[in-house]
C-alpha cells in the first residue's frame, strides 16, 4: 500500500478493495471543486496522474464540495432538521462519474517499467503543494455532513455571536448555517427594520471559506407584506456572513424561508423557515368607528342623523403609523368629549374615560335627549399636555353627529316620494326654474326602467332595440340593483319598493354559476345595496350586501393578496389568471368592503380590500402609477411597463384615494396619496405654465388631459373616462384642508385645471354632429391642442357618465348656472340620438346622424349619467355632500364611517 503523508490520510481517502467493480471509480465528481476552469481531458490527465502517485484504487463521495467517506446508505433524518432536497438524497449513485477509465497498469497497482523516479516524486510534490491549497486544513474523519439551517435569536452583540474567522488557508468548506435574528426575540416593529444575519459554518464551527461562500445561490421568501430592505440587496456575502434586513408595515406573523443552493444543477437545496412576529409600532394616531349599539334597531340614515334614545356606540382605535392596531401602555391616558349641553347628552361612562383593551380599543356609549349637533373629540387625561398638542389631537379626533328624532320626522325620510317632497321644500329660486328640467330627466329614466320591467325583469341588462334581456354578469338583476339607490333619490316609491322585493325573494346567488368581473360586481352590486341601505336603512338590503360580499371574498385569496379578475358565485372559486391585472380593477374595491365593514362589524370585508390596497402600494411609485400591475398570483407586486393615464384602467384608483379618506379622516394617508398623485397628473396639454397670461386676461383654457407610454413618449388622445377628473378635482378643493391646498400654490392650480378640462370635456359632446360625445378623441400635438377628429374605434359612445359627474360637482362648488345649461344641452342629444321605444341604446357613430344603434343598454347609465343629470337640476339637500360620498358607480356612501 501506498500513500501521500502528508496530503491524503485515512481520514480523507478510504482505501478500497479492488475488486473490478469498484476499479473504474474516479475522482470525477469533485471536478467543480478540484479544478473549476480546467476542461475534461485536463482533469482526466491530471486525475490519472494522481492515481499513478498514489498507486492504489480509490473511492470517493462528494456532496456540495466536500469529500467523505464513500457510502451508498443514506444517513437518517434527524428530528426537527431541515434537509438537503434534490437528485443526490434520492440516488446517492447517480454523484458517481464513470466517464473517465484508469491506464490499465493503474489499475493492476503496477509501477511503470519505465521513467526517471525524480520526475515522478517532482509530479508528486506539485501534485501535494496543489491540494494543500484547494483542500481545506479541516478533516472531516468520517462523521456525518451536517445538513441543516439553524436559527436563534441573540441579545448579544453581532461581533461576540458570531465564530472567530480563521486563518488563511484553515477555513473549511460551509457546511451548517446560523441564521441569527439580532434582537431579543422573534419579534420586529412594523415600521423598523428587523435585523437578521446568516452565518456560514465550516465542519468545526469555525467560519467558512469565504470564496465557497461566494458560489452558493441564496434566496430569501417572505410571506405577507414583508419584504427585504433595498440597503442590503442584492443579497451578498462577506467573510462567510450575509447580512439583510427584514421590513414590513402591517403587524403580522411572517412565514420567512431561506433557502441555499450551489451552482451545481446536480446540487441539493437546503431549506429552513421560520416564523417573524411584527407587532404594531407606536401610538401614532386614533381612528373612531360610529354605530348604532343595538344593531337590530332601525334609525333614520337619510341624512346621516342618528336617533334620540337609542344609544350609539363611539368605538376609539389606536393606530400606529401604518394603521395597525396598538394597545396603550396603561388605561385612563385620554378621555372623550363631547359639546353637548349638561341635561342634552348622556354618556356611559359618565367620565368618558378611554379603557382600552388589549387590541387598542375602547367603547364609549352616546345617548341623545335632544336634538341637534354634538361635537366628540378625543383629549389626553395628562393636565401637563400642552395646549398645542390637545388642539392637534381634538382636530384629529373631531367627529360631528346630528341627532334627530324619528317621530317628528313623520314620512318626511320613510319613502322616497316623501324625501323628494322635503328636497324640494327647501328650493332656492333658482332651484324652481330647473325643478322641470329634473322631472325631464326622472321620465327619461322611468322610460328605460319600464322597458327593462316589461322586457328584461330579473336579467342583467336590456337589449332596447330586441327587447330582451342579457346577462352579462351572472343573472342577478344587476340593472336592479344598479338602480335602487336613483329610484330614491327620484321619489319613485312602486319602483323602489318592487326593486327591494326582487332583492328579498327573487336574488340567488346560486344561480350566478358564471365568471364575472370582481371590480364590476363590487362597484355596482354591492356598492348598489349599500347605496339603497344607505337611504333607506332598510335591513334585508344589508344583509343581501354581506351576503355578496362573502361570496366575493374568496377571490383576495392570492399570493398577492390582490383579488383575482373574475369570480364564480355560486361555486365560489376564482380562474387563476396570468394577465397583467388592471390598476383600477385591483385598487377601486375599497370604499364599498370597508362600508361593508362598518355597517356589519365583520372585519374580514375590510382586511380584505386594505390588503389588496397595501399591495398596490407595495411597488414602492408615489402619484402616477403605470396602469398595470403584475399578476394576482405573484407575491411581490411589480409595475408592468405600460402607459400613465388617469382615464381607461385607472380612473376610480385615483378617485378612491380622496374617498377612502372622506370615509375615513383619522388616516391621513389617504389624503398624502391623493395630494401626491395631484401634483403629478401625467401630461396635460397646454402646459399650465405657458397659459398663465391667457387666464389672468380671463380667458378658460380648455385643458387636454392625455396620456403617456411606457417610454416617456406622449400618446395625444383623451379618454372620455378622464372627465372624471374635473369632478375629483372640485371634490378635493371642497374637502382637503386650507393648509394643504396653499402649498404648491393648489389652490389656484387646481381650479384652473377643474375649469379648463371640465371646458374641453364639454366640448368632446358639443363638437360632434349628434351632440354625443366619442369613446375617444386624438387631440393635436400643435398648440393650443384642439380635439380632432376621432378614428372609426373611438366614435361610439355608451352614454358616459362622466361629464354629467363633472358638472354636477363643478356647479356644487361654484354655483355657476353654465354648468346647468351644459348639463341640459348633454340630456337633450341623449334624447335626441339614444332613445329608443324601449329604453336608451349606445350610438355606433357620434358623427353619423341618423344614428346607428347598438342593441345594449349600460346599467351604469340608469346608476349614474341619470342620477347625476337629476342632481345636478335639484336643491343641494337632494344630496348631502356634508354627510354622503358617491362610490364610482354613483352610490351613495356614508363619510366618517370608520
Amino acid at each position: 500500500m501506498c500513500f501521500i503523508q502528508t496530503v491524503v490520510s485515512q481520514q480523507g481517502i478510504q482505501r478500497l478493495n479492488s475488486s473490478p467493480q469498484h476499479q473504474t471509480k474516479t475522482f470525477g465528481t469533485a471536478r467543480s471543486r478540484l479544478y473549476p476552469h480546467a476542461r475534461e481531458g485536463d482533469i482526466a490527465h491530471h486525475h490519472s496522474l494522481l492515481t499513478k502517485a498514489v498507486s492504489c484504487p480509490l473511492h470517493v463521495q462528494r456532496t456540495m464540495g466536500h469529500f467523505a467517506h464513500a457510502s451508498f446508505q443514506q444517513p437518517p433524518a434527524r428530528p426537527g432538521l431541515a434537509h438537503w432536497r434534490g437528485p443526490k438524497a434520492q440516488d446517492p449513485a447517480a454523484a458517481w462519474n464513470e466517464h473517465v477509465e484508469l491506464a490499465d497498469e493503474v489499475r493492476k497497482c503496477r509501477r511503470p517499467e519505465k521513467g526517471d523516479p525524480t520526475f515522478g516524486l517532482l509530479v508528486l510534490a506539485v501534485l501535494a503543494a496543489i491540494l494543500c491549497f484547494l483542500i481545506p486544513g479541516e478533516r472531516l474523519e468520517g462523521q456525518e455532513l451536517p445538513q441543516r439551517i439553524t436559527s436563534e435569536a441573540i441579545k448579544s452583540d453581532l461581533q461576540t455571536a458570531l465564530p472567530v474567522p480563521a486563518l488563511r488557508g484553515c477555513c473549511g468548506e460551509p457546511m451548517e448555517f446560523r441564521w441569527l435574528f439580532l434582537g431579543s426575540s422573534e419579534k420586529a416593529v412594523a415600521g423598523q427594520p428587523f435585523r437578521t444575519v446568516l452565518v456560514a459554518r465550516d465542519s468545526k464551527g469555525r467560519q467558512a471559506r469565504p470564496a465557497a461562500c461566494d458560489a452558493l445561490r441564496v434566496g430569501v421568501d417572505l410571506s405577507g407584506k414583508a419584504h427585504l430592505s433595498g440597503a442590503f440587496l442584492p443579497l451578498s456575502w462577506r467573510l462567510g456572513q450575509l447580512e439583510f434586513h427584514i421590513e414590513n408595515e402591517l403587524a403580522e406573523v411572517v412565514e420567512a424561508e431561506v433557502r441555499i443552493e450551489s451552482p451545481d444543477p446536480e446540487a441539493d437545496v437546503l431549506l429552513h423557515t421560520s416564523q417573524i412576529h411584527f407587532t404594531s409600532g407606536p401610538l401614532h394616531s386614533f381612528a373612531i368607528r360610529l354605530e348604532l349599539a343595538d344593531q337590530s334597531a332601525t334609525s333614520p340614515a337619510t341624512r346621516g342623523s342618528w336617533p334620540l334614545r337609542q344609544e350609539v356606540c363611539v368605538t376609539v382605535m389606536t393606530k400606529d403609523q401604518f394603521g395597525n392596531p396598538t394597545p396603550l401602555n396603561s388605561s385612563g391616558g385620554f378621555i372623550l368629549r363631547t359639546s353637548a349641553q349638561r341635561n342634552t347628552l348622556e354618556m356611559r361612562p359618565t367620565s368618558g374615560i378611554l379603557d382600552m383593551s388589549s387590541t387598542g380599543e375602547a367603547q364609549v356609549f352616546l345617548t341623545a335627549l335632544r336634538p341637534g349637533p354634538v361635537e366628540i373629540w378625543v383629549e389626553a387625561a395628562e393636565a401637563r399636555s400642552s395646549s398645542q398638542s390637545q388642539n392637534q389631537l381634538r382636530n384629529s379626533t373631531l367627529r360631528s353627529l346630528s341627532f334627530t328624532d324619528p317621530e317628528s320626522l313623520g314620512e318626511a325620510h320613510g319613502s322616497p316620494s316623501s324625501f323628494l317632497a322635503a328636497v324640494r321644500s327647501k328650493a332656492t329660486t333658482q332651484d324652481i326654474q330647473w325643478q322641470g328640467k329634473a322631472d325631464e330627466v326622472r321620465d327619461a329614466f322611468l322610460h328605460a326602467w319600464r322597458g327593462y320591467e316589461r322586457h328584461a325583469w330579473g336579467s342583467d341588462e336590456l337589449q332596447p332595440i330586441s327587447r330582451v334581456g342579457r346577462n352579462s354578469f351572472g343573472g342577478l338583476g344587476l340593472t336592479i340593483l344598479d338602480s335602487l339607490s336613483t329610484l330614491w333619490l327620484m321619489g319613485l316609491d312602486r319602483e323602489f319598493e318592487k326593486g327591494v322585493k326582487f332583492v328579498k325573494d327573487d336574488l340567488d346567488f346560486d344561480n350566478a354559476d358564471s365568471d364575472v368581473s370582481v371590480f364590476e360586481l363590487t362597484i355596482r352590486g354591492l356598492g348598489g345595496l349599500l347605496g339603497a341601505h344607505t337611504l333607506s336603512n332598510k335591513k334585508i338590503l344589508l344583509e343581501r350586501a354581506q351576503e355578496l360580499g362573502n361570496r366575493l371574498l374568496p377571490a383576495f385569496q392570492t399570493p398577492s393578496r390582490i383579488p383575482w379578475p373574475t369570480v364564480n358565485l355560486a361555486r365560489g372559486t376564482s380562474k387563476k389568471s396570468t394577465q397583467p391585472v388592471i390598476l383600477s380593477e385591483a385598487g377601486s374595491l375599497q370604499v364599498e368592503f370597508r362600508s361593508l365593514t362598518a355597517r356589519t362589524g365583520d372585519t374580514r370585508f375590510q382586511k380584505a380590500a386594505d390588503k389588496a390596497f397595501q399591495a398596490v402600494q407595495s411597488v414602492g411609485i408615489r402619484g402616477i402609477l403605470p396602469v398595470f400591475l403584475s399578476p394576482p398570483g405573484m407575491r411581490k407586486v411589480q409595475a408592468v411597463a405600460s402607459k400613465f393615464a388617469f382615464g381607461a384602467l385607472a380612473d376610480s384608483y385615483y378617485e378612491y384615494l380622496l374617498k377612502q379618506w372622506l370615509q375615513q379622516p383619522s388616516d391621513k394617508n389617504f389624503k398624502e396619496l391623493f395630494l401626491e398623485v395631484m401634483d403629478s397628473l401625467p401630461t396635460i396639454r397646454p402646459s399650465p405654465s405657458s397659459v398663465k397670461d391667457a387666464e389672468q386676461r380671463g380667458t378658460v383654457v380648455h385643458y387636454k388631459l392625455i396620456e403617456v407610454l411606457s417610454d416617456g413618449s406622449v400618446d395625444w388622445k383623451m379618454d372620455h373616462l378622464s372627465c372624471f377628473t374635473p369632478g375629483l378635482i372640485a371634490l378635493g378643493l371642497m374637502e382637503v384642508p386650507q393648509h394643504d391646498l396653499v402649498k404648491k400654490d393648489r389652490n389656484a392650480t387646481w381650479w384652473r385645471l377643474a375649469e379648463g378640462i371640465t371646458a374641453s370635456c364639454f366640448e368632446l359632446w358639443a363638437s360632434t354632429s349628434t351632440g354625443l360625445a366619442p369613446e375617444f378623441s386624438k387631440v393635436s400635438s400643435k398648440a393650443p391642442h384642439k380635439f380632432v377628429e376621432a378614428g372609426s374605434d373611438g366614435r361610439h359612445s355608451f352614454l358616459r357618465p362622466e361629464t354629467a359627474e363633472s358638472l354636477f360637482y363643478l356647479y356644487r362648488l361654484t354655483g355657476d348656472e353654465k354648468y346647468r345649461h351644459w348639463g341640459s344641452k348633454l340630456f337633450q342629444a341623449i334624447l335626441d340620438h339614444a332613445k329608443v321605444p324601449h329604453g336608451f341604446s349606445s350610438v355606433r357613430d357620434v358623427k353619423a346622424i341618423p344614428t346607428s344603434k347598438m342593441d345594449e343598454m349600460q346599467t351604469f347609465v340608469m346608476a349614474e349619467t341619470f342620477k347625476y343629470l337629476f342632481l345636478l337640476f335639484s336643491p343641494a339637500a337632494a344630496f348631502d355632500m356634508n354627510h354622503f360620498f358617491l362610490n364610482t358607480e354613483g352610490h351613495p356612501l356614508k363619510r366618517h364611517e370608520l
